[in-house]
């Protein structure tokens, strides 16, 4: 019986494909199998899937299909998944050898649905572990698919949003929506390689604005289901968690002519929405200091809360 199915899109990823692959191949809960996609590469990342696949054709199948990126490749391999449980794996990153024993074991002894362990971003100069499994409501594990398990049977009915950015965050609030048997491994267990490449460091403002979308798609699966009440609170603190902080902040950092007009549609809608947020209860539970940025952000100020934060990161350092 196979246990967990991991599944890897991949995508011009012949630097990456070896070390993701052997991290995956390491592991040592053994009933495993590797569901990996080539989404229409132009490199070499097709010749070193096939020989893997070669020489292991008990753990490995591969698919190729024309490109259609990360969320396309993912829903592809979906249907051909035989594991008790489900698991995503970026190409470029790589898990510890005991994510998957540790996590399934988890599962089984607590009758999850989802499973989730702490992620190690990995840096050039450094490392950095985030306590993601350290939460006090379940959709604050919503960020990333690759630190998880979902049963299968549980998960069937869900696909990632084609072409969009934050397909994750669609695809684990739908997920987290259906259930709340939701366990933790508190470990540092997936290494998230942060590269200038990768889709959460380029340049593209625009793209920001597709977590609009993804929002929307969130409440329409609330609505459609009955659960527009039972989740009010908690789709409140996903814009702000995500539009005034997450996104916000993260196109300041941009050197874009057009991040402002990406920050403004971005502050608006959530004014629009919620025009009294930090009076909520929602906002009140955020820590103090997240209140102010996201409080400067919404005003349109985002550009001091950068540089109070910038300083005062400048004083600690000496």
């Amino acid at each position: 019986m196979i246990k967990v199915s991991v599944i890897i899109a991949a995508y011009n990823m012949e630097k990456y494909m070896d070390v993701c692959i052997e991290s995956l191949l390491k592991q040592t809960l053994e009933e495993i199998e590797l569901l990996i996609v080539d989404d229409g590469s132009k490199d070499g990342t097709l010749c070193i899937l096939k020989e893997y696949e070669e020489k292991y054709p008990e753990k490995i199948r591969v698919f190729q299909k024309e490109n259609g990126g990360l969320s396309s490749a993912r829903n592809w391999a979906l249907p051909h998944a035989r594991g008790e449980y489900i698991g995503f794996v970026d190409s470029d990153d790589w898990v510890d050898e005991k994510m998957y024993q540790l996590m399934y074991e988890t599962a089984k002894k607590e009758e999850a649905d989802i499973v989730v362990c702490d992620i190690v971003e990995h840096f050039p100069d450094r490392e950095v572990h985030h306590d993601y499994t350290n939460v006090h409501n379940k959709f604050e594990f919503a960020h990333s698919a690759c630190n998880k398990i979902f049963r299968r049977e549980f998960a069937e009915g869900i696909t990632f949003p084609i072409g969009l950015w934050y397909e994750d965050l669609e695809y684990n609030t739908k997920q987290l929506m259906k259930t709340e048997n939701v366990s933790v491994v508190h470990e540092g267990l997936y290494y998230y390689n942060c590269r200038e490449g990768s889709i959460m460091h380029n340049n593209n403002a625009k793209k920001n604005k597709d977590l609009l979308t993804v929002m929307n798609h969130v409440e329409e699966f609330a609505k459609i289901n009955g659960w527009e009440e039972k989740y009010k609170e908690e789709l409140e603190y996903l814009y702000i968690d995500h539009i005034l902080l997450t996104a916000i902040n993260r196109l300041e950092e941009l050197d874009s002519d057009e991040k402002k007009q990406v920050i403004d549609e971005l502050r608006n809608a959530v004014n629009e929405k919620y025009p009294h947020f930090y009076k909520d209860m929602v906002f009140q539970r955020f820590p103090s200091k997240r209140r102010l940025v996201a409080f400067l952000n919404a005003k349109g100020l985002s550009h001091v809360s950068k540089a109070i934060f910038n300083l005062k990161s400048l004083v600690k350092k000496k």
